[in-house]
């Protein structure tokens, strides 16, 4: 309820979404915030949960993206063009159980081939690389790896390895033995001008 006094005493109170008040001798009036309900329809819904699981997922590979991410034809960062791909790409399931689907999913793009076959076995020491060559691909492509331990922002990568046509690579690395990780191979162009599309080989 609002109370008036004479013109010379001013008002104050509140009619509907005006209110009126006093400062200095001087009478003011202003409306109040109107009431704003974040109404969002499922598939607006859907594509937050997406953008919610690509961010947590390609957070710990902020420092691999700079490298393996170039910025698209649109200016994009390589964090924003590897987001774009992601949330595109590769989010399986349906909201409101959607998730990340690794055998999909990008930490590295480009047009260098990827081998026809590969594999990883942890070790006391590491991890152990396997691959075929097969003439896929130049056999002086040199080989990066990339390890993240699954929930936490721990990630190591190797850029300099071997090359393509050597088939392994034993990556000598100290691991958690109570935690997993999520191993990736990526090929690296002999001239260094390019890199493959990441393979995630699994969680080991």
């Amino acid at each position: 309820m609002a109370r008036y006094n004479n013109i010379s005493e001013g008002s104050s109170g509140r009619v509907g979404n005006v209110v009126t008040y006093q400062m200095y001798g001087k009478s003011y009036m202003r409306s109040l915030p109107g009431q704003y309900k974040d109404r969002k329809s499922e598939r607006q819904l859907a594509q937050r949960q997406k953008m919610q699981l690509v961010n947590g997922f390609l957070g710990p590979y902020k420092d691999v993206l700079r490298i393996t991410f170039q910025k698209d034809d649109l200016g994009r960062s390589a964090y924003m063009t590897a987001k774009s791909y992601n949330m595109l790409q590769a989010i399986g399931g349906d909201y409101p159980e959607q998730y990340i689907d690794y055998s999909k999913a990008l930490v590295s793009i480009g047009s260098v081939p990827l081998p026809p076959e590969a594999n990883v076995e942890r070790t006391e020491e590491g991890l152990q690389f396997r691959w075929s060559y097969d003439d896929i691909g130049s056999g002086s492509d040199s080989l990066m790896v990339i390890a993240n331990r699954r929930g936490q922002y721990t990630t190591s990568y190797k850029q300099t390895g071997p090359v393509r046509r050597e088939e392994s690579y034993h990556w000598i690395w100290r691991m958690s033995p109570k935690d997993k990780y999520d191993i990736w191979l990526v090929f690296r162009d002999y001239k260094e001008r390019d890199f493959s599309n990441s393979l995630w080989l699994g969680l080991v």
